[in-house]
């Protein structure tokens, strides 16, 4: 049947190498992949040589640029909980040392000295990021009862509870009608700013459930320069 015809066939254009897949399509799709910049453009059947490479140098600029993006970006290092990694803690990044002569796994910090993490000898990586992770968490929700207290009353509302835990593409998340918030465990390595702006942010849902006027009305009144404190949140490495 036609829908399941797929052909690949690759074209270099201005010094680019492009993958080009015809198949059963009505618009050309142009698309660039990381992380090493592949370039890849899907096609109708019919689609004519010269069309198909019009369609890429008109794109060019863009392409250009987003393969750059892909090159520059830092590259994402893997942790292993060993002497010597630098590891984040609320904004600053820390050197962490790591001692195995302790009857329990622990976590202590210093800001002059930093991270220390007490193992018993012989734990492995997953285990020592596992106790690691165990630290941020109690840190988290050592910090967010305070700032509670002081938003709570400014807001005019209160939460029932708060917890705490991974989310891959939230900050943070408000349960309306239960009155809990749900705050991000990678918050604990941002600066204090960002996580109070979510405090702040999760709070203002228990007036407005939605992103609306209203809404940021609110966070305008209560946090003036949530704004700046927001795109140090996503940008903060």
């Amino acid at each position: 049947m036609e829908e399941k015809r797929l052909n690949k066939e690759y074209i270099v254009i201005n010094d680019l190498p492009v993958e080009v897949w015809r198949k059963s399509v009505k618009n050309i799709n142009l698309a660039v992949y990381a992380p090493d910049g592949r370039v890849r453009i899907s096609v109708p059947h019919r689609t004519s040589d010269k069309r198909l490479r019009q369609a890429v140098t008109n794109r060019i600029p863009w392409i250009q640029k987003q393969r750059e993006h892909f090159r520059t970006r830092p590259v994402a290092i893997v942790l292993k909980a060993v002497t010597g990694e630098m590891h984040p803690f609320f904004g600053g990044k820390y050197p962490l040392t790591v001692v195995e002569n302790s009857a329990r796994h622990y976590v202590s910090f210093d800001s002059l000295v930093g991270i220390t993490l007490h193992i018993r000898p012989g734990t492995t990586s997953k285990m020592r990021l596992t106790v690691l992770e165990t630290w941020y968490r109690e840190e988290l929700k050592r910090r967010i009862p305070a700032l509670l207290a002081k938003w709570q009353p400014q807001v005019g509302r209160r939460a029932k509870e708060f917890r705490i835990k991974k989310m891959k593409t939230r900050w943070g998340t408000c349960n309306v009608m239960a009155g809990r918030l749900w705050l991000n465990l990678e918050l604990a390595k941002k600066p204090d700013a960002c996580l109070e702006l979510i405090v702040v942010h999760e709070l203002v849902h228990l007036l407005e459930r939605d992103h609306n006027k209203e809404f940021y009305g609110h966070m305008d009144r209560l946090l003036p320069e949530w704004r700046d404190t927001d795109m140090v949140l996503r940008n903060f490495k």
